[in-house]
């Protein structure tokens, strides 16, 4: 069990720092201007917005305190019972690995919106010339997320070796 939660330390700290520094600097140097950062070939852009529903604006229209209760409540609730399953519970490295990055995602994006009602979201992927090659606005908090659902899912696609019965022939003790 403490190595679950360390485990889940060591993931979660780092990711949740990172997201909270990278929200941070976006909001010093993207919100006011509305500039657009533009790398590799416009691939990849940094924009700064307001997200007040989940991923791709699910549930903006929901009346504010429904959505605060959802989003904000639900989702606290939500992972306080996933950080005690993983704790309590051995998946295995990569099941927990996965489930602690969604935890961090979940804790990184819980932050914004105790603190400001929204999550602050600033990156944004495309590749013009394929139309359907786009993302939603995301951040680092997302990211965690969705690696640690692509760890999940791939985990449940890789055929594990079911561990052998002991073929080591039993030695009986009333031997003649």
């Amino acid at each position: 069990m403490f190595k679950r939660f360390l485990i889940i330390l060591l993931i979660c700290l780092p990711s949740v720092v990172l997201d909270q520094i990278t929200k941070y600097w976006a909001v010093q140097n993207l919100k006011d201007s509305q500039a657009t950062l533009s790398f590799f070939g416009d691939l990849l852009r940094m924009h700064y917005a307001e997200n007040p529903g989940a991923w791709g604006g699910l549930g903006e229209i929901l009346p504010d305190p429904l959505r605060q209760l959802i989003f904000t409540y639900g989702v606290a609730l939500f992972l306080a019972g996933l950080a005690w399953y993983i704790i309590k519970n051995d998946h295995g490295h990569s099941i927990t690995v996965g489930l602690a990055l969604v935890l961090s995602g979940g804790i990184g994006n819980l932050i914004d919106r105790a603190r400001f009602g929204y999550v602050v979201d600033f990156l944004y992927m495309g590749y013009d010339p394929i139309k359907w090659l786009h993302t939603n606005i995301f951040n680092i908090a997302d990211v965690a997320i969705m690696v640690g659902a692509a760890v999940l899912i791939i985990q449940t696609l890789i055929p594990h070796k079911e561990k052998a019965p002991d073929s080591t022939p039993e030695v009986s003790e009333t031997s003649a």
